[in-house]
């Protein structure tokens, strides 16, 4: 077979473009700091890179929701501290008025303090977390309390539902509480003292008031109670699925990413063998017809 300065030339041409090619390759693989960029470069890894990405795109989910969760939760508490904190007042104010040495005009006095007391505790009960009532059930839009203008009596939207945040597969947590079971009869008791105080009933007030009160408090407590266990039980799924992702992105980062040193020592081994092959064909291709000449 005959080789002519064509075929020469065109292999030299076909080979330099290949070169070139690597070179671009891995360029391309440094700057984006991964190996697969297109399906073709890889086509079973660049499938398991997908999947990967998929459960870092659920686990990111879940861990907004869990963080919304715990927000929802903390505001929870904070409404259900100062709750604890009004009717601990309430307290000292029922024992207080239940002597049987006060008169009046000194029960009037605390009536108008137990007015306020109630008033705050009305707040705390229509308390939003990210303006959303946490007390109102579904109804996440209108204050779940409200003063009724006839009877002067703190009423409530007959808040219903649980509201559940989804943190993984067949995993949800409930978040809410509802505000009747919550408040209706700590409103009550505290409605009853300041009655008994209004009309000066100081043995009422020493008798099944005081009691009421103190469950009233008593529920707070449970209420707290189960808001920490649920705080408790979201921080360890944050903690969780923070540790998840951080096993998703290296293990992405194994199946797609790149050793930099190695495409480092590649890079410049390429450019070599550009440059030789530059060199070469330079060589090669010199020759002319004068040349076979002389």
């Amino acid at each position: 077979m005959r080789i002519t300065q064509s075929m020469i030339i065109e292999n030299f041409n076909r080979n330099l473009a290949q070169n070139l090619k690597r070179l671009a390759d891995i360029n391309d693989n440094i700057s984006a700091q991964r190996r697969i960029r297109r399906p073709s470069d890889d086509p079973v890894g660049a499938a398991m890179a997908l999947k990967i990405r998929r459960q870092l795109s659920a686990i990111g989910q879940y861990n907004s929701n869990a963080k919304d969760a715990l927000t929802w939760l903390k505001d929870t508490e904070t409404a259900l501290t100062n709750a604890g904190n009004i009717l601990q007042r309430l307290s000292e104010l029922t024992v207080q008025a239940a002597n049987g040495t006060l008169t009046a005009e000194e029960r009037q006095k605390i009536l108008y303090e137990v007015r306020e007391l109630k008033d705050q505790l009305l707040q705390e009960a229509n308390s939003t977390s990210v303006n959303r009532y946490i007390f109102g059930g579904y109804i996440t839009d209108k204050p779940p309390f409200y003063v009724d203008e006839d009877t002067g009596k703190i009423e409530h939207n007959n808040p219903v539902g649980t509201i559940e945040y989804n943190l993984g597969h067949s995993e949800r947590i409930p978040v809410n509480m509802i505000g009747s079971e919550v408040f209706e009869d700590i409103f009550n008791a505290v409605e009853d003292l300041e009655n008994a105080l209004d009309k000066d009933l100081a043995d009422e007030i020493s008798g099944n008031i005081l009691e009421n009160i103190k469950k009233s408090l008593d529920t707070i407590l449970k209420y707290r109670a189960q808001i920490g266990a649920r705080s408790n039980r979201l921080e360890a799924t944050v903690a969780r699925l923070d540790a998840d992702e951080i096993d998703s992105l290296d293990l992405l980062n194994s199946v797609e990413g790149i050793d930099l040193a190695k495409m480092i020592t590649e890079l410049k081994m390429e450019e070599s063998i550009y440059r030789a092959s530059l060199a070469v064909g330079a060589r090669i291709i010199q020759p002319t017809l004068v040349d076979f000449l002389r």
